[in-house]
């Protein structure tokens, strides 16, 4: 009896070891988690690349104009998208980020914006994603829009402010 259940358990730890690496696998193809590269950087493929937006929303006016330009896109119902705000509170290296509030709520964006100290930075409250979503064809946060000279020229999803700024500013001149 002990050698049954001794070689069901060895059976099961190899079903484990097995199904970790299936999800592996799957984590990598999807673009998820660190597996995907080591920058958490990911290139959006269905953003409007090359798209120079019709109007610039007041709070953002002159955030795209210049050699590069980073717009944050996040959102008010995303946990992720707090702790890139969060990222940002201290941080020194936004000389040239905007950001746009995507919310179902204006009041909830205003909220956001305060509670999270972004009032400092060029920023939009985009009720219902309208702006983001019909310029650029974006609907989902946190996204990272680089801009030159008013172009947007990429879109990246990430989650962490840091690994963002060291895959855009070593290649101002490639992104």
């Amino acid at each position: 009896m002990g050698y049954v259940f001794g070689f069901a358990l060895l059976v099961l730890a190899g079903a484990v070891v097995v199904l970790f690496a299936m999800l592996g696998q799957l984590s990598t193809r999807s673009g998820g988690g660190a597996a995907a590269g080591t920058s958490g950087v990911r290139l959006l493929e269905e953003a409007r690349i090359g798209t120079t937006p019709s109007s610039w929303p007041a709070g953002l006016s002159g955030a795209g104009e210049g050699p590069l330009r980073i717009v944050l896109v996040l959102s008010t119902a995303c946990s992720s998208c707090r702790t890139v705000a969060a990222q940002l509170i201290g941080g020194s290296d936004v000389a040239d980020v905007a950001v746009v509030i995507s919310t179902g709520d204006a009041i909830v964006g205003a909220e956001f914006v305060a509670d999270n100290g972004l009032a400092r930075l060029p920023h939009h409250v985009d009720e219902g994603g309208d702006w983001v979503r019909g310029e650029f064809g974006i609907a989902m946060s946190p996204v990272a829009l680089v801009f030159r000279d008013g172009t947007l020229i990429s879109a990246l999803a990430f989650t962490d402010f840091a690994m963002l700024r060291a895959t855009v500013s070593p290649t101002r001149q490639r992104v």
